[in-house]
């Protein structure tokens, strides 16, 4: 493993009220319109082991570059940097694909999944508005990406949760709570994206009558990027033994090929989980 790489393991966190010096106006190239400013941001991982991996919170109001004067926005924006997986924490507004003319309202809790390249009208309403974001952009790309926003909500229910089984280098097969996917792929490399959630009554190695879940973890799928919906979370790297608190509403980035151990504690714990990595699935 090279230097780089190691230099790349490291616990990210975040939280949503990051101090205002942090925050800056949000500008980037729109390919049919040239150079934009809407908004501002603040990135709360800077990259990943492998690709181009970023997240972090972007909010807009009365006083934001590019605002209306009581907080309303309007902006195009095709996610020109790669795949974005947002969450809304604050505020509402209507997604309309331009291309097909297709609406979508969203709201605290929604889940907004886009592929790269896709134009779309942001029209948001006042007086304020903040969201948690994602973006990824692999070297390889794949085949037949989405064409279509995909609008999920952090209080989805479905029927197809699953026990989330999978094998640690060192500790070997484990169970660590339940989880079902919002995407099994993306315009580049590897990306998936998912809702987990462990506690009482939910299946885990090691889970104790409390909801308290402990479970080794090393990111063997790549790395994993989160917006913590419920609950504690504990994180502590085993190398050396720094221990990360997070609850609901923070960001946390783990790195892939970190050895960890990850606490959720009871009763219950939730979060919205993208991972990547720079290769096509297998």
């Amino acid at each position: 493993m090279t230097t780089a790489t190691l230099s790349r393991h490291i616990v990210h966190g975040g939280v949503q009220n990051e101090p205002n010096e942090k925050w800056v106006p949000f500008e980037w190239l729109e390919p049919r319109f040239g150079a934009q400013v809407h908004g501002e941001y603040v990135v709360t991982r800077p990259h990943g082991v492998s690709g181009s991996l970023s997240a972090g919170f972007w909010r807009t109001g009365p006083t934001a570059p590019g605002a209306a004067s009581d907080g309303s926005h309007s902006l195009v924006y095709s996610s020109p940097l790669g795949d974005e997986t947002a969450c809304v924490i604050d505020g509402t507004a209507i997604l309309t694909v331009i291309s097909t003319g297709r609406r979508y309202e969203v709201g605290p809790g929604s889940i907004i999944s886009s592929p790269r390249g896709l134009e779309v009208q942001w029209d948001i309403q006042s007086p304020a508005f903040k969201k948690w974001w994602c973006i990824w952009n692999g070297s390889d790309a794949t085949a037949n990406p989405a064409q279509d926003l995909l609008i999920t909500h952090a209080s989805d229910n479905p029927d197809d949760w699953q026990e989330y089984h999978f094998e640690e280098p060192l500790e070997g097969a484990q169970v660590a709570g339940e989880l079902y996917f919002i995407r099994s792929g993306g315009s580049s490399g590897t990306m998936l994206s998912g809702v987990w959630r462990s506690g009482k009554g939910i299946a885990g190695s090691q889970v104790d009558g409390k909801g308290t879940l402990v479970t080794p973890y090393t990111g063997v799928l790549g790395d994993e990027t989160i917006l913590l919906l419920e609950g504690e979370v504990e994180v502590v790297e085993t190398e050396t033994g720094k221990t990360h608190n997070f609850k609901a509403g923070d960001t946390i980035g783990l790195s892939s090929g970190m050895h960890i151990s990850w606490t959720s504690k009871g009763p219950f714990s939730k979060k919205l989980w993208v991972i990547t990595r720079d290769e096509l699935p297998a």
